[in-house]
Formats: C-alpha cells, structure tokens, sequence
C-alpha cells in the first residue's frame, strides 16, 4: 500500500510523465522517488535559515501590538483655547523671502486700492481665527467702510473640491468680503471710517480694527495710506478710553445738583409732589430726592464751588420767589472745553458741614449742535439769519456747570453730551436728563445712510432670465394652443365616424 501513496504524489509534480505500460511502472517509481526526495531537501536547504530564524524569535502573547501615538496639538492650540491672533501681545510670524516676493507682487502700487484692500481682507480672514462676537463687530466695521459682507453666491465646497485647491484659492473661496468695482473712484479714508464707527462700541471693536489696521502695515498693503493708518490707529486707542467714559457719564448723569435744579425749576426731573411718599421704592440703596434735599444739595454747592455774585443772586432772587430757568433754544447740548476737580479745601468743607453730600467741581462748555441731527426747515433768508445767530452763539456763550466729582472725571476737553441745557436769572447753568455722549472724535459720515442699500435694477433693459421666460411661456402657449387644435379635430373625426355609423 505504501509505493501506491508515492505514486500517486508523484504524479501531482507536472515534469513527471504518467507510465506509458505496466513494464516501465517500477522504474518510474523509483525515479519518481528520488526526485521528490531531491526536491524536498533541496526545498529543506533553501527555507532552512528563515525556518530557523522564525523558531528562534521570541513571541510574547501575553503584550498586545502598541498602537502609535499621533502628534495631537496641546491643548493651548486646539479647541476654545486656540490662538486667535487678537492677543494683547500677539505678532504675525516672519515671511519668508517668497511669501515677501509674492505680497510685493500683489500689493504693488499700480494696482487699483481696492483690489489690494480686497486681496488684505481675503488673506487676513484666513490668518485669524474670528469668533462670532468679532466677526460680528468686524462685519459691522467693513459694510460702513463699504464693503459687502456675506456668504458668497454658490460658493459653497465639498472636501473633494478643496483637496484640488491651493491655499490661496481655498481663502478666496472661503472669503466673505467683497468690494465693488462701481467703488474705484471713492474717497480711501481709513481714520474717518474708523471715528465714525467706534461710536457705538467699545474695547472688542476697537481691538480687532486696530488688529486689522496693524496687518495692513505689517504686509505693506497701501503704503500710499500709511499716515492715515496710524491717525486711524490712534483713534482706535482714543476711543477705547473715551467710549468707556460716555457709557459711564450716560448712566449715572446728570448728577445730584443738576438733578436738584431740574427738579425745583422744571425740567425733565420736575415734581411738583416731591416730598410725597406714595411712590417711594422701599429696595432702592439710593434716598428718593425732594425738594428738601433739593434745596441742601444747591445751597451747599453754589457756597463751596459757585461764585461770590451768583450765591448772593440766589439768595436774593430765592427770597423774593423770583428764581426763573430759561431753556437755551436752537442748540443739542454742550461740548466739554474744561473739567475742573475740587480742591482739598472743597473737599474739607464737604466732609466736615456735609458728609452726606457730594463734593462738585466745574465743568466749562460751549455750544454744541449735532451734524448727524437734520437740520431746521427754514426759508433762504431765514437760514442765512439763523446761521448768523448761531455763529454769534457759539463764540459768545459759555456754560459753567457745577457737576459732582465722581461724574466729573468722566469728562474730558472735546466731550460731546446732547441733553438740554437751563440757565438760571442769578447766572447759574444746569444741564437735564442727559440723552447721549460723543466722544473727542466724533465724525459724521454718509456711510449710515448706505448701509442696506441696494442698486435699483434697470426695469427699461431685459435680463436674459427674463428674456428666456418670456420665450419659455410663448413656447408652452403655442404647444397648448396646438395641442387643443389638435384634441378639437379628433373629437370632431370621431363625431364624423360616429355619424357614418
């Protein structure tokens, strides 16, 4: 049974030929024999070294196969915690001589600002990592500069579609500015941009507009603009302080005296019934004024900080009940040209015969009208008289306020406050319930008047949409029409085969 096994496998091996007749059978098998013995020690031979290094590499099953560990951000550069690029000491990284080379090449001078500004916007939106809050802010600032801010028109792209595309063309398309061409001949004027935006804001607008003002100057985007960068620059600094300032003095004006004036000699703040109880806020920190405490708080300030010639008129005046309060017409309030703190003597005075009070100090002013307000509807000849009258106003009048010192440090020269102002027969000024504050660089602009304004279309030129409507419909017309030409003489065919019938 044993040579039929070797047989048999031996005839699996294709070089070895099946037996021709049943003499020749044992010699074949016994060549068949020894070739597969040849074959298998020289088989043996050739896998010996590798058999013999696999047996002796040492296998550990109790360990399982590592997984390699991927080179994760710490925790500082991913996430909520991730850089920004509006750190207080944060600095563009250094370019390289060809990131230099091809920003000179698109920031070059013979093309147009708008084109450069454009480039600047696309670039930086894709250096910075802008919150919502920011971008918010920041989109603000671009649209009153004149630049459309939006998700662009079939703009949207896939990963395949980025994986195609270059840095430059990912951030162009990702891009959500964009300034156009109709505003190539306007006026480039970063600083009043700037002044008369950060009206309504505060530190987070004016940190990321000074952040992308100093990238302008970092890439050298318009160096034609760069004296107006830095006065627009230095606005952002002014405003971040005097912003602040003008929220404080809005809340917490017009202060005790001037409340007190308001309140005696009519105004916003007038009660007649100021010492009834009836609407006391028992939770309020602060006592309800009446006229009373009215009295202590005007007669203590015009001793300590008013004049020798405006107390003795009060006082005069007040005994004969002929104290009068004028409203000042044709004006919208005061600009700051002077703030006056007490001295310690003042300060003295209050603390020993008046702990309860409040020291004032002075706060000098002029005039002031609004620009943005519109202006009064007058004839000609009317306007040239009022203008006249206003101009005199302005260089011949001059308010003396008496204003507590914690409000007092709020204000500053070239402090705009839109209120209404009263002076008093004895000579005393006092401003009302304070409605607004401006600060040093107030600047009025057009740019409020654009924002949401839309080019009106053309109605007397054709858009090729409408056009291809217009044929789309004549088109399904004619098919109807035919389609119920053709539906009228079949039904009267068939009418006629009827009749045949």
């Amino acid at each position: 049974m044993e040579p039929e096994k070797c047989i048999s496998s031996a005839t699996m091996d294709p070089s070895i030929q099946p037996p021709g007749d049943g003499t020749s059978k044992p010699a074949l098998e016994d060549e068949s024999l020894e070739q597969i013995d040849e074959k298998n020690s020289n088989h043996d031979e050739e896998a010996g070294p590798e058999q013999d290094a696999t047996e002796k590499a040492p296998l550990d099953v109790s360990q399982p196969k590592k997984k390699k560990k991927k080179n994760r951000k710490p925790k500082s550069k991913r996430g909520q915690d991730k850089p920004t690029g509006f750190e207080e000491y944060y600095v563009d990284a250094p370019m390289t001589p060809d990131e230099h080379d091809y920003e000179r090449e698109i920031y070059q001078r013979e093309r147009p600002v708008i084109f450069r500004i454009q480039e600047a916007l696309t670039r930086y939106q894709a250096k910075r990592r802008i919150e919502t809050e920011r971008m918010q802010v920041f989109s603000r600032y671009l649209i009153y500069g004149g630049v459309e801010v939006g998700p662009k028109m079939f703009g949207g792209l896939s990963a395949a579609e980025l994986k195609q595309m270059d840095s430059e063309n990912i951030a162009t398309a990702r891009s959500q500015t964009n300034i156009r061409y109709d505003r190539l001949d306007m006026k480039v004027d970063f600083d009043a941009v700037v002044r008369g935006f950060l009206e309504e804001t505060i530190k987070l607008a004016t940190v990321t507009i000074k952040n992308f003002l100093n990238y302008l100057l970092y890439h050298d985007v318009c160096p034609e603009y760069k004296d107006n960068i830095n006065a627009a620059r230095a606005s952002c600094d002014i405003a971040t302080k005097q912003l602040w300032d003008n929220q404080r003095f809005v809340a917490q004006g017009p202060g005790h005296f001037n409340q007190a004036c308001s309140m005696l000699f009519g105004g916003y703040f007038f009660d007649p019934d100021a010492d009834g109880s009836d609407w006391v806020n028992e939770k309020s920190q602060s006592p309800r004024m009446t006229s009373e405490i009215a009295r202590k708080v005007i007669k203590f300030a015009l001793a300590g900080a008013g004049s020798d010639e405006q107390a003795t008129r009060f006082r005069d005046l007040s005994s004969k009940n002929e104290l009068r309060a004028v409203c000042i017409e044709d004006i919208d309030g005061f600009e700051v040209t002077e703030a006056i703190l007490p001295d310690n003597d003042l300060r003295e005075f209050y603390r020993t015969q008046a702990p309860d009070l409040r020291p004032v100090g002075k706060l000098r002013a002029k005039p002031y009208r609004d620009p943005a307000r519109p202006k009064i509807d007058l004839s000609p000849e009317e306007s040239v008289e009022w203008e006249q009258k206003w101009n005199d106003l302005l260089h011949s009048t001059e308010f003396e306020f008496l204003v507590e010192e914690d409000l007092l440090r709020f204000c500053y020269p070239g402090m705009k406050v839109t209120t209404t102002v009263w002076r008093l027969n004895c000579g005393l000024d006092f401003f009302d319930e304070v409605f607004s504050a401006y600060c040093s660089i107030y600047t009025i602009l057009a740019n409020d008047l654009m924002i949401g304004w839309k080019k009106p279309r053309d109605k007397t030129v054709k858009d090729a949409e409408e056009e291809e409507k217009e044929t789309t419909g004549e088109d399904k017309g004619k098919k109807k029409a035919e389609g119920g030409e053709m539906d009228g003489s079949k039904v009267e065919k068939e009418e006629e085969d009827d009749d045949d019938d």
